[in-house]
């Protein structure tokens, strides 16, 4: 028959300090977390050296969870503890979490593990490779790039590859400060990190060669109008003639018919990074006219002058053919 020991005042007053010690210790804060992934595997160490003839309890928070007397396992399976009685989790899940903390106990029923270090395990889901988007161009040039991200997740923001001081979901820049820079978000948590694909503000595009059509507009009004094939932001169109002269701003550009005859126009195009000029373009509303007068005087003087020098070549001529026959009947 076992005998039991009395305990001393001392050694109660002991029991009940690290009994108060453990109670304070399985309700930490998350800030003494262990995290680890789904998924994975952890080993929580038992920082004791057993003897054989030592019992061995694991406890996740206020339940037994492992139970080996001697040798013989009683709760749980063989393989949940090492060589050394650390505690073996695998194929972690989030329903994991908790306090871990081990109990050992000696042949004579003394606690002799009672200020054994416990572990808080804190199992969270691996982040998700994040976007960004830039669908916001503000009406003051500002562009706004968004990380799309889940929740109590770390952000920080990249610019070429550098560290920005912006920690936030939303990052704004000056669009025409950053017009070839590239953007990227690192979303983190405790156990992982992603890096999203890098982007660039859409608020300003190189140009593309614009188109200009031509539509008669009345009788006697000619309209040009200079477009391009994609949408751009705070474009300026400007319009020349060959002659390199301005001739006006806006997309249109309207003239009286008959002063732009054998006139061709070009469209410029441009935005805060670059601009592209358009193939000439002619008025095809009316075709010039025969004129009416050559030096002040009728055309039609002109033409019946010519028709009449005509004849009168050609009967000088027929006269001359005549003569000549004669002269050789002589």
């Amino acid at each position: 028959m076992r005998r039991v020991k009395k305990m001393s005042s001392s050694s109660i007053i002991t029991a009940v300090f690290l009994l108060c010690c453990l109670a304070n210790g399985s309700t930490g804060s998350q800030d003494d977390c262990v995290y680890a992934a789904t998924g994975s595997s952890l080993t929580v160490p038992l920082r004791y050296e057993l003897k054989e003839s030592d019992n061995l309890k694991w406890f996740k928070d206020a339940s037994a969870i492992f139970n080996r007397r001697r040798k013989q396992v009683i709760m749980g399976k063989n393989d949940a503890v090492d060589s050394t009685g650390s505690l073996k989790l695998t194929q972690l899940t989030k329903d994991k979490s908790g306090r871990y903390r081990p109990e050992v106990i000696n042949e004579d029923g003394m606690n002799v593990g009672g200020d054994l270090q416990s572990v808080r395990l804190c199992v969270l889901d691996r982040v998700q490779k994040p976007t960004v988007t830039t669908k916001t161009c503000t009406d003051n040039g500002h562009v706004n790039f968004t990380c799309s991200v889940g929740q109590n997740e770390n952000i920080t923001w990249l610019m070429d590859g550098e560290m920005l001081e912006e920690k936030g979901k939303t990052l704004t820049r000056v669009a025409k400060d950053v017009l070839n820079a590239n953007f990227s978000c690192n979303v983190s948590n405790p156990v992982s990190s992603e890096i999203s694909l890098p982007v660039q503000q859409n608020c300003y595009k190189p140009m593309q060669k614009p188109h200009v059509t031509v539509n008669c507009t009345g009788e006697s009004e000619v309209t040009f109008t200079c477009s391009v094939s994609q949408k751009y932001n705070n474009l300026e169109f400007k319009w020349f003639n060959e002659e390199n002269k301005l001739q006006g701003s806006g997309e249109t550009l309207t003239r009286k018919t008959d002063d732009v005859v054998n006139t061709r126009f070009f469209c410029n195009v441009s935005n805060s990074i670059s601009s592209e000029i358009s193939d000439p373009a002619a008025q095809k509303c009316s075709k010039p006219s025969f004129p009416n007068e050559l030096f002040g005087i009728s055309i039609w003087v002109f033409i019946g002058g010519g028709a009449g020098l005509l004849i009168l070549v050609i009967v000088t001529a027929t006269v001359c053919c005549v003569r000549a026959r004669r002269k050789r009947r002589i």
